[in-house]
């Protein structure tokens, strides 16, 4: 699509040629430095229709465009070509930050929103293939706990491996959709993500001591990165400075061959080196924080893990809960930790149906309801990176319902006898020897309550059409 007319268009209404004196962009937006930002003409830059918003901040005159942000922008460069040269960048930085952005706070929250920004702009092309897959796995755990369906039978194989591919290549995909927006090689990257849950790796990872040596001593530990999302984010963060510097120093003719592999290995020890242990030692800190304090209130504990959970899943640092859910179901046939992420997925979907009954945008609200169905059946990423993220007061009042549903069951003493929760999984609260019982009350209670308020609050304070998404104020 031709842009020109657009970019003519804001041209003018910023003031023409002679007001502009640097321009830039971001994920979403076209960041002007105007010599007279009285000159502008704010209404009607917002009546242009590639055109979603104007704002003020950062010593910068801002337009929201969104995704097509960087063909308005080539679009200007084709009218104006002077905006084009590094001095020019250069300057918007340095003006930039002698402003207001040189605050912490305010760096700190730029920094913020524009990993938010990465975050959900990589994770939006495949929100459709989660919201379907986590459906389609929780359909079949319905179809198992019904007694229709044998987990053992050939077509459960098969289906559900279908839909659990999405979920265990995610690096290799994420990888690839990173890297698109952050301007790094999406082959090497998705390589990166590749390597990440190569067999290999995933052994290591599984193994008594799962570490491998890479010299005398040395050694470094293992993760499983099966269906991770951050250490990808930062290999495709990374990856855009790494061959920018390699492109550098390596001869052109031999570039195509070496700047690939080169930057693939490099990334690779980042993660292994750096990355890796860094949450490996957040994880088990959050693992022994959360069973420590369910253990010593289940109130107080219920209310923080509810809470807190959906962040933990966003910087996935979820993970290792798994072993301790698991060995708390293989050795005691319960589990209080899954039993309330269970409710989380419940005050998301209440959050995200009330996005979508709300809402007048068709494409949102059709992402609402499959993203609200999927979260039913115990999937939260498609509404966590599709919706929650992208608008903070429906993540805050989700938190808000959760804790809420949380501090009930912890007080209900509430815990799960199986590993598939939510709606779906409701049979997996009915107690294996007494049937229906307290516990299978209080699963209904904290989930009803978890939702009732979060889709409560949501409609009546966490969104409305005219709230800008989190990507768009990147």
């Amino acid at each position: 699509m031709d842009y020109t007319a657009d970019a003519q268009q804001i041209i003018n209404s910023v003031g023409g040629n002679d007001n502009i004196d640097t321009l830039i962009h971001c994920m979403t937006r076209l960041r002007f430095i105007l010599k007279d930002e009285s000159k502008a003409d704010t209404k009607a830059i917002e009546n242009i229709d590639v055109v979603i918003k104007v704002m003020e901040a950062q010593g910068q005159y801002q337009i929201v465009i969104g995704n097509k942000v960087t063909d308005v922008f080539n679009a200007i460069l084709g009218i104006l070509p002077r905006l084009a040269t590094d001095e020019n960048v250069e300057k918007e930085i340095n003006s930039s930050d002698s402003k207001e952005n040189s605050k912490f706070g305010a760096k700190f929250k730029h920094g913020y929103d524009e990993f938010i920004g990465v975050l959900t702009a990589s994770m939006m092309p495949i929100i459709g293939v989660l919201a379907g897959s986590g459906i389609t796995k929780g359909i079949l755990a319905g179809l198992v706990s019904a007694g229709i369906l044998s987990d053992k039978a050939g077509i459960y194989l098969l289906i559900n491996t279908m839909a659990a591919t999405i979920f265990y290549f995610l690096p290799v995909i994420l990888g690839f959709t990173a890297a698109r927006k952050l301007g790094s090689d999406p082959i090497a990257i998705a390589v990166i993500g590749a390597f990440l849950i190569h067999p290999n790796i995933i052994g290591i990872s599984a193994n008594k001591v799962p570490e491998i040596g890479l010299w005398g001593d040395f050694a470094v530990k293992i993760m499983n990165y099966s269906g991770s999302v951050f250490p990808i984010i930062v290999a495709a963060w990374l990856g855009k400075y790494v061959e920018k510097y390699l492109k550098k120093v390596i001869p052109d003719m031999i570039q195509g061959i070496f700047v690939p592999i080169i930057e693939i290995i490099i990334l690779s020890f980042a993660l292994l080196l750096v990355v890796a242990p860094i949450i490996t030692v957040l994880s088990k800190g959050l693992a022994d924080g959360i069973s420590s304090l369910l253990a010593f209130n289940g109130i107080v504990g219920g209310a923080i893990y509810g809470a807190f959970y959906p962040i933990l899943v966003v910087f996935g640092l979820h993970w290792p809960l798994i072993p301790i859910v698991i060995n708390d179901l293989a050795v005691n046939g319960q589990s209080v930790i899954c039993a309330l992420t269970s409710i989380t997925a419940l005050g998301i979907a209440g959050s995200v149906f009330a996005v979508a009954i709300k809402t007048k945008k068709q494409k949102f609200e059709a992402l609402g309801y499959s993203a609200g169905v999927s979260d039913l059946c115990g999937i939260a990423e498609p509404s966590l990176y599709g919706i929650l993220l992208k608008y903070k007061k429906a993540f805050y009042m989700t938190m808000i319902g959760n804790a809420i549903g949380g501090a009930i069951a912890g007080g209900m003493h509430l815990v799960i006898y199986g590993f598939t929760g939510s709606l779906i999984g409701f049979p997996s609260f009915i107690n294996p020897k007494g049937g229906i019982d307290s516990n299978f009350t209080a699963y209904i209670i904290s989930h009803l309550v978890a939702f009732i308020i979060a889709f409560v609050l949501t409609y009546l304070f966490g969104y409305n059409d005219k709230m800008i998404a989190s990507d768009q104020e990147a």
